[in-house]
């Protein structure tokens, strides 16, 4: 009895015991079952960062950057080539390009339209022809005397043409005689006015004569490369004249005056449509403004100068 009440005794103590150890086998278990998911985390985590990291590149490698929003897209601008350096005094005949409001980029510089004639602008005075030269035929020495210009210097002479101008010997200075051309190197001047054609209506090839007119306007800029050039439209004359005349017709001066026109644009010289002057609505020279159907009353003359002085660029 002894023994079995102490075995007995014994199993009945050793109950408490087992419980609080297979308590802490199960505590045990739980704490490497949380170890083990918190490291199977972390090398989940590890392992998407790096697909992540491997991945993101080329998912954004075609993207554009970006531009900051403060930039300005550039502006072109057209560059400018040599010629007389000057810009109309009007605002018309010119182009400008800029940036948008609000950018950094600033206005450009104005670009002159060679292919149009020169805009309106505000009268001159006749002071402002003290530095000019004017080449022409009987037209123009006629228009010089009619107004009074005598403060410009007149490169004329009846008949002349553009051949001629490099040939005869009719401008004098300090008593000694010069062709046209030759007489621009011994002479200061910043302006040269233009007008030849109606002698040369009567030439077979057109060529001809705008050949020899822009070999004109490379002496003059042979002479003083900064002077301001001019090619005056030929002046029409009246229809009378037109349709009797074996050579001089308004049709050939139309047809020099779009060439001239053109040549103006090619070397970079400002062109005059000072037709628009004188001439009746059908481009004529009206019957009470001429003289002999070719040559103008003095009336006409100031019109004409009238009109250069209102059609003037700035240097």
């Amino acid at each position: 009895m002894t023994r079995y009440n102490n075995e007995n005794s014994g199993r009945h103590l050793s109950r408490p015991a087992g419980r609080r150890a297979s308590r802490r086998r199960r505590r045990k278990g739980s704490a490497i079952a949380v170890s083990m998911l918190i490291l199977c985390t972390v090398i989940m985590v590890s392992a998407i960062s790096s697909a992540l990291e491997l991945c993101m590149p080329d998912a954004f490698a075609d993207a554009e950057p970006m531009s900051p929003l403060s930039s300005s897209q550039p502006v072109s601008t057209p560059s400018r080539t040599s010629g007389s350096g000057a810009v109309p005094d009007s605002g018309a005949g010119t182009s400008v390009e800029s940036g948008s409001a609000g950018q950094d980029s600033q206005a450009q510089p104005s670009v002159y339209d060679y292919s149009r004639p020169v805009p309106q602008s505000p009268a001159v005075d006749s002071s402002y022809f003290d530095d000019a030269v004017f080449i022409g035929d009987s037209r123009t020495e006629g228009m010089i005397t009619a107004t009074g210009l005598y403060n410009a210097k007149a490169f004329t002479h009846k008949g002349l043409t553009v051949d001629t101008a490099f040939k005869d010997l009719v401008v004098c200075i300090d008593e000694q005689y010069y062709t046209v051309v030759d007489a621009l190197s011994h002479t200061d001047f910043n302006k040269v006015y233009i007008m030849l054609g109606i002698n040369e209506t009567g030439w077979v090839y057109s060529s001809k004569f705008i050949e020899g007119y822009g070999k004109i306007i490379d002496a003059v800029r042979e002479a003083n490369p900064d002077a301001v050039i001019y090619i005056q439209e030929i002046l029409p004359v009246s229809n009378s004249v037109s349709s009797t005349h074996d050579y001089i017709k308004n049709s050939k001066i139309d047809e020099y005056n779009e060439l001239l026109q053109q040549l103006a644009e090619e070397k970079q010289v400002y062109f005059i449509d000072t037709a628009k002057a004188v001439a009746a609505s059908d481009g004529s020279l009206p019957e009470d403004a001429e003289v002999d159907g070719i040559h103008m009353k003095n009336s006409y003359c100031q019109k004409w100068l009238d009109y250069l002085m209102t059609h003037t660029v700035s240097g």
